[in-house]
C-alpha cells in the first residue's frame, strides 16, 4: 500500500497560475480594443454620453445673457417667403444697436450681391455696431485641412467685427456631440461660431492654439488632438430665450430685454432646414448648438477627454476586469454575476460622478473588461475548479460532513491530498461483547442492531466534523483534523465522545422496551501527527485516509480501555490539548506492546454522574500513594475505594498491584511504568 497522488494533482497546483494568466489575457484584450478605438464600442460609448445627458444628469441652468434670434415661422409669415431683403437686416442691427446688446453671431452669410444699394446700406449698418460676426463654411478633407470656403461678400466681410466658422461635425452616428473649436486657414486660426461668441463677450479678441487647450485672456478651453471640443448642452431645445427677428424689427421687444445680451442670430423654422440631432433631441436649431457651445465657455463647463481621462480609463479596465475574474472564480455564478453587476452599477456612477465634474471616462470599456471576465472566469471555473471541486465531493461526500464538504468546494487545495502531513486527533470505538451477541442472535437481528447504531453514530460524528475513516466490523475509525486542518480537533473529539455516550444511554434504554439485549461501546483517543492522503492503487481502488504512529496508538488505546473496564481511554497528547475543558482522572502510566517509551493514560469523564468528583479525588489520593511506593497505605485508600465503588475495575487492579508489590517489591529504579502484554 503507497500513497498516491490524484492524476490532477500536478494540474491543480498550476490552475493559479493559469487563472492569473487567464484574467491577464481577459484584460489586455479590452486594452487592445480601447487601444485601437473599436468603432462599434465607440459608438455604444457615444451613447452612453447621450445617456448621461438626457438620462441621468437632465437640464442644467443656463446663461441668461445668451439669447437666439429666432428667423421662426412668424417672421416668415411677416416678412414673407425667406430668404428676406437684407434691408431687414438693416433694420434689425440698428434696433439692437439702439438697445446695446454685447454682441450678435450671424449663424448665415451673404455670399452673392442683392444690389449695390443693399449691400452699402447692410455694410454701413454693419460697421455702425461694431460688434457682428459674420459666418463663413468651410469645405475640408478627413484631416480637416481646408479645401474650399463659403464667405460673405467682401464689402459685408470686411465691415463685420469678425468672422467665425458654423461648420459642424456630428459623428458617424449623426449627432452632434462635438465642436471644431478652431479651423486653421492659411495660417490662421477661425474660430467656432460659439468660441467666437464666448471671445466677444469676454472682451477679447486674440486666441492661442495648443496641443491640449485653446487659450484667450485667462480661459483655456480643454481640446483634444483635432481640436475637437465636447460641447456640454444645457438642455432641451428652447432653453435659450428666443426672440422672434419680425417682434425686434418691428420694436416689439424692449430695449432693456435686450441690453448685454450675446445674440446669435439662425433658423429655428422648420422650413429652414436648419435642424441638428443632438443628446437632447433629434430636432435642434443649429444656431443653439452654437449657443451652446459659448455657454459652456462662458460659464467653464468643459467636457474634457484628455490624456489624464485615458490613463484613468485604463486604470479602470484593469481594475474591473481583475476583480470581475477575482470574483468569479471564487463565487458561484448565483453569487458572482450580482456581484459583478454591482461593480458595474458603482464604476458607472463613479463615471457619472466624473461626467458632472467636467470628466468624460469611458463607461463601455470597463463594463466591458467585466464581462468579459465574468465569462471567461465562469468557463474557468466550471471547466477547471467545478471540476476539482466535484472530485472533492465525490471523493470526501460519503465520510465527511456537509459543513466540511462546502469548505472543501470552495477551498479545494486545503486538503493537499496526496500525502500530507496533518496535526489530528483519532478515536477507535469498538462494542462491548459484540462477538458474544452476534453469536446469541440471528444474522438478521445483528445486522438491523448493528445498522442503527452505526447510523446514530455517523450522525453524532457529522455533526461534530469528524471524519469517518472506515467500519472495521463492529468498530469505526475516525479522525478530525484531515483532510481540512481543525484547530479545535481534540475539543470536537470529547465533545463527540460524550454525544455518543449520552445517544448510547437512550438506544440501551429503547432496546430494552424493545426486548432486546443492549450493548455498550469502548474507545480510545489520541492526537498527533499523521500522514494523511490517497492510499491504494490508482485506478482500481483508492481511498483518502491517514496512517502513522498516532493512529496505531488510538487502536491500542481502545483495546487498553477493556483492560482497564472504562468506556473511553484518552491519550496523553489529547489530554494535554483539552485538559482545561474536560475532567479527567490518570489511569496509569503503560508501556503498549511494540513501544519503547512509556506514556501516561487517562479516562475521560465526559458525562457527568454524582459520584464523580468524589472517585477522581480519592483515586487521585491512591494512585499518588501507589507512586511513592507506600503500597500499605495505598491499599487502605482503594480498599476504601472498592467498597464505596465495587464496579470500578481500575480500582481492583490498583488493589492487586499494591498486594504483590507489598509481597514482591519493584527495583529501586522502577519508573512506575506498566508493560502491557496484550494489544
Amino acid at each position: 500500500m503507497a500513497f498516491l497522488p490524484l492524476k490532477n494533482l500536478r494540474f491543480r497546483k498550476n490552475t493559479s497560475k493559469l487563472s492569473l494568466l487567464l484574467a491577464c489575457l481577459s484584460i489586455f484584450f479590452v486594452l487592445f480594443l480601447d487601444f485601437t478605438q473599436n468603432s462599434f464600442l465607440n459608438a455604444v460609448e457615444s451613447q452612453t454620453y447621450d445617456l448621461r445627458f438626457k438620462t441621468m444628469r437632465g437640464s442644467i441652468p443656463i446663461n441668461p445673457d445668451i439669447g437666439i434670434i429666432a428667423i421662426d415661422d412668424k417672421s416668415i409669415a411677416e416678412l414673407g417667403r425667406f430668404p428676406w431683403s437684407r434691408i431687414q437686416y438693416v433694420k434689425l442691427l440698428d434696433r439692437l444697436t439702439e438697445a446695446g446688446v454685447k454682441v450678435v453671431l450671424f449663424d448665415a452669410f451673404f455670399p452673392e450681391t442683392e444690389n449695390a444699394k443693399v449691400d452699402k446700406a447692410f455694410a454701413a449698418a454693419l460697421k455702425r455696431a461694431g460688434n457682428v460676426v459674420l459666418a463663413v463654411s468651410y469645405k475640408h478633407d478627413p484631416d480637416f485641412k481646408v479645401t474650399g470656403e463659403t464667405i460673405s461678400i467682401p464689402e459685408l466681410q470686411n465691415s463685420a467685427a469678425g468672422f467665425a466658422h458654423i461648420n459642424f461635425f456630428p459623428d458617424p452616428d449623426g449627432i452632434n456631440r462635438r465642436n471644431l473649436l478652431v479651423i486653421e486657414k492659411d495660417g490662421k486660426f477661425v474660430p467656432s461660431l460659439g468660441l467666437a461668441g464666448a471671445m466677444f463677450a469676454l472682451g477679447e479678441r486674440k486666441l492661442e492654439v495648443n496641443t491640449f487647450d485653446v487659450a484667450f485672456g485667462k480661459r483655456q478651453v480643454p481640446i483634444d488632438l483635432n481640436r475637437l471640443i465636447w460641447i456640454n448642452f444645457a438642455g432641451e431645445p428652447g432653453r435659450y430665450p428666443r426672440y422672434s427677428f419680425t417682434d425686434i424689427v418691428n420694436g416689439r421687444i424692449p430695449a432693456n430685454e435686450l441690453k448685454g445680451k450675446i445674440l446669435f442670430l439662425g433658423a429655428t423654422a422648420l422650413g429652414v432646414y436648419d435642424m441638428r440631432v443632438t443628446p437632447f433631441s433629434g430636432n435642434t436649431p443649429g444656431v443653439e448648438v452654437h449657443a451652446a457651445i459659448a455657454d459652456s465657455i462662458i460659464s467653464q463647463r468643459y467636457v474634457s477627454q484628455t490624456e489624464l481621462e485615458g490613463l484613468f480609463d485604463i486604470a479602470a479596465i484593469m481594475l474591473l476586469g481583475g476583480l470581475a475574474f477575482f470574483l468569479t472564480t471564487r463565487l458561484r455564478l448565483y453569487l458572482a454575476l450580482p456581484a459583478v453587476l454591482l461593480l458595474m452599477a458603482c464604476d458607472i456612477w463613479v463615471d457619472y460622478q466624473f461626467f458632472l465634474a467636467g470628466h468624460w471616462v469611458n463607461m463601455v470599456y470597463p463594463s466591458l473588461a467585466a464581462i468579459v471576465s465574468l465569462m471567461v472566469g465562469g468557463s474557468f471555473r466550471y471547466l477547471v475548479l467545478e471540476r476539482n471541486a466535484r472530485e472533492m465531493r465525490s471523493m470526501f461526500s460519503s465520510y465527511l460532513s456537509e459543513k466540511q464538504v462546502a469548505r472543501l468546494e470552495k477551498d479545494p487545495d486545503a486538503a493537499k491530498i496526496g500525502g500530507d502531513k496533518k496535526e489530528v486527533t483519532v478515536m477507535f470505538t469498538d462494542i462491548k461483547g459484540f462477538t458474544t451477541f452476534s453469536e446469541t442472535h440471528t444474522s438478521q437481528e445483528v445486522v438491523t442492531r448493528l445498522n442503527e447504531y452505526l447510523s446514530e453514530m455517523v450522525q453524532l460524528i457529522e455533526r461534530f466534523d469528524g471524519t469517518v475513516d472506515k467500519f472495521i466490523g463492529d468498530g469505526i475509525m475516525v479522525y478530525w483534523g484531515a483532510p481540512l486542518a481543525q484547530p479545535d480537533h481534540a475539543q470536537l473529539a470529547l465533545q463527540c465522545v460524550a454525544a455518543m455516550m449520552l445517544k448510547m444511554k437512550e438506544l440501551q434504554t429503547q432496546w430494552v422496551k424493545e426486548g432486546v439485549e443492549p450493548f455498550t461501546i469502548r474507545g480510545g483517543l489520541q492526537s498527533g501527527e499523521v500522514v494523511a492522503g490517497n492510499v491504494g492503487f490508482r485506478g482500481k481502488k483508492m481511498e483518502y485516509t491517514v496512517i502513522g504512529d498516532t493512529v496505531n496508538q488510538a487502536a491500542r488505546l481502545e483495546g487498553t480501555a477493556k483492560f482497564y473496564g472504562v468506556s473511553f481511554v484518552v491519550g496523553e497528547k489529547t489530554y494535554q490539548m483539552t485538559r482545561d475543558t474536560c475532567k479527567y482522572r490518570e489511569l496509569d502510566k503503560i508501556r503498549v506492546v511494540g513501544k519503547q517509551h512509556p506514556t501516561i493514560i487517562y479516562e475521560p469523564f465526559v458525562v457527568a454522574s454524582t459520584n464523580d468528583e468524589q472517585l477522581r479525588e480519592r483515586f487521585a489520593q491512591g494512585l499518588s500513594l501507589y507512586h511513592e511506593r507506600r503500597w500499605s497505605d495505598a491499599k487502605k485508600v482503594f480498599d476504601v475505594l472498592a467498597t464505596d465503588f465495587p464496579q470500578d475495575m481500575p480500582t481492583q487492579i490498583y488493589l492487586e498491584r499494591c498486594g504483590y508489590f507489598m509481597q514482591n517489591p519493584p527495583p529501586d529504579d522502577w519508573d512506575g511504568v506498566f508493560n502491557r502484554t496484550e494489544k
